[in-house]
């Protein structure tokens, strides 16, 4: 006796039918469980057909097709999500690299612009000390006239450096109203350092 003699024929579609129901099942929530949570939209059957009833005792090879055509759309579905799921992988690791490259970019460029700063400091710092010692060496009715033509802050930070006793022969040649600018803004210069 054969075990396909002991089992009927309806009951051996049935259990063909959950075998099917058992993988397509299978392969959905793989699916559902292998997507990341914001890709996750169901597009498998609908209720409606997931919920119609099979008569066992009416024809069931029709069953068969449609479980498989329905596992057929699931595995398409699957497969156009992780094709556009690695086309995004792909952009982003491009939009990554482009950040990156610039990111670099901005970087040197901040650098050059800093090397740049501390050089012109570098440079205005031994023209302010050359024109000191220029100051320092000349008379200081020479020196008033020409602190007189000078830009005020210029002419204040030269001030600020030289020796009180020349700096005060230089602001009493200058003419009053610059000469108390001048102080003025002295004054509030060292109010505001400290010692």
């Amino acid at each position: 006796m054969h075990l396909s003699d002991t089992i009927s024929e309806s009951h051996w579609r049935a259990l063909n039918y959950c075998l099917i129901m058992g993988l397509a099942a299978k392969i959905a929530l793989s699916g559902l469980f292998l997507a990341p949570p914001h890709l996750i939209s169901f597009s498998g059957p609908k209720v409606s057909e997931a919920a119609t009833p099979v008569s066992y005792d009416a024809d069931t090879s029709s069953v068969g097709p449609r479980v498989l055509a329905l596992i057929e759309k699931e595995r398409q579905s699957l497969q156009r999500r992780e094709a556009a799921l690695s086309a995004k992988e792909e952009q982003l690791r491009l939009l990554k690299k482009e950040v990156e490259e610039r990111l670099q970019e901005l970087q040197a460029t901040q650098t050059r612009m800093l090397e740049l700063l501390e050089e012109e400091k570098r440079i205005k710092g031994e023209h302010n000390r050359h024109l000191i010692a220029t100051l320092e060496t000349m008379p200081a009715e020479r020196a008033s006239k020409l602190l007189e033509k000078m830009d005020e802050e210029v002419a204040v930070q030269l001030l600020r450096r030289l020796k009180g006793k020349e700096a005060g022969a230089i602001l009493g040649l200058l003419p009053a109203d610059k000469a108390a600018r001048l102080s003025q803004r002295l004054i509030k210069g060292s109010s505001g350092q400290t010692p």
